[in-house]
């Protein structure tokens, strides 16, 4: 049987030993591939650009705390700097900290050993890790990422803002990099790493990207399956939420009502007003803002007054239903629903 050394020893090149010795956690078998990656990275200074999108509750956060305690106690006699950026302050880098915190004090290894300083660093010997805010207004420019840059909720996080303040953390060394989240739209900075991730990835073979499913978690906790299929039962399959925060599946960027085909329709030919024009017969729709559907996801409803130019030239002909809106609908035989101008 191994001895206490020998267990020590294989804990500090194996995270996977190291969460189960140390910290009785099992990883799952889809943790292990994102945690092995990351990590390899980092020790052999590849720099890699990781972009890990997971359903919700199927243990990203876990997975994250674990691989930081790792890194830190292996890491702790030499100057390794980590970095990682919530989207914002309160509550996400707060719950980030406490998250770690709770794994550092249940790991044997590190529990005593570790400290806090400044609010927001954490630190095992030489080791430390710094929590950041992705806030626009976030003053964060300085910090250095040597060993490893995390971008937690990163869909959330303004391309802007990590481009200008963030991206320049890992410059240094060419810092190992991750994306971490749930799929969301094809404008968010986690879509356009995932887009770049895996044109690498085909580039040269190495594994960057790393998209669960809830069926794949399933497979291993069968209990979120059951759950996510109430959800899907209660909301439907297509439902923005199920396709995005279960099934790790982008919506349109455009918006959760209308993809393009949709918006293509709603443009007219004729330019903008600023007011009526004489003889011509206007409709006001008026759209009162009520309690939104999508309400989980932060969405906002707002009250939209839409004018409509009515088209009254087909009334005498007798396939004519009535009077439409637009030009384009007399032309084209379907209801335009361009407005000629537009109050919100």
């Amino acid at each position: 049987m191994a001895g206490f050394q020998e267990i020590f020893e294989q804990c500090l090149k194996d995270i996977t030993l190291f969460c189960e010795y140390t910290s009785k956690i099992t990883l799952r078998a889809y943790q292990v591939e994102v945690a092995r990656a990351i990590v390899a990275s980092v020790f052999e200074k590849k720099g890699l650009t990781f972009v890990v999108m997971f359903p919700r509750q199927s243990g990203k956060n876990e997975l994250q705390a674990q691989i930081e305690a790792f890194l830190l106690t292996v890491m702790q006699q030499t100057r390794a700097e980590i970095v990682k950026i919530s989207p914002t302050w309160k509550p996400q880098s707060l719950n980030a900290m406490h998250r770690l915190q709770r794994v550092l004090d249940g790991n044997a290894l590190v529990k005593t050993a570790w400290s806090k300083s400044a609010g927001y660093i954490y630190q095992i010997g030489q080791a430390r890790m710094t929590f950041l805010s992705g806030e626009p207004t976030a003053h964060i420019v300085g910090a250095t990422a040597s060993t490893l840059l995390e971008v937690d909720e990163a869909q959330d996080v303004q391309t802007a803002k990590y481009d200008k303040d963030i991206a320049p953390m890992a410059a240094s060394t060419n810092a190992t990099r991750v994306f971490w989240g749930t799929a969301w739209t094809k404008s968010t900075l986690l879509a356009r790493e995932l887009r770049a991730a895996r044109d690498a990835q085909l580039a040269d073979g190495q594994r960057r990207v790393f998209v669960l499913d809830a069926v794949q978690v399933a497979a291993e906790l069968p209990a979120y399956g059951a759950f996510v299929a109430a959800q899907v039962a209660s909301m439907g399959r297509n439902h923005p939420m199920i396709k995005t925060q279960f099934y790790s599946e982008e919506i349109d960027a455009e918006g959760l009502l209308f993809n393009a085909a949709r918006i293509a329709l709603m443009h007219g030919g004729h330019p903008p007003q600023s007011s009526p024009l004489n003889g011509r017969v206007y409709a006001f729709l008026l759209d009162v803002a009520g309690e939104s559907d999508l309400a989980a996801l932060d969405t906002h409803d707002a009250t939209s007054l839409t004018i409509v130019e009515v088209d009254l030239s087909d009334l005498d002909v007798d396939f004519a239903c009535g009077p439409v809106t637009g030009w384009s609908a007399a032309r084209h035989g379907r209801a335009s629903s361009t407005p000629p101008f537009t109050a919100r």
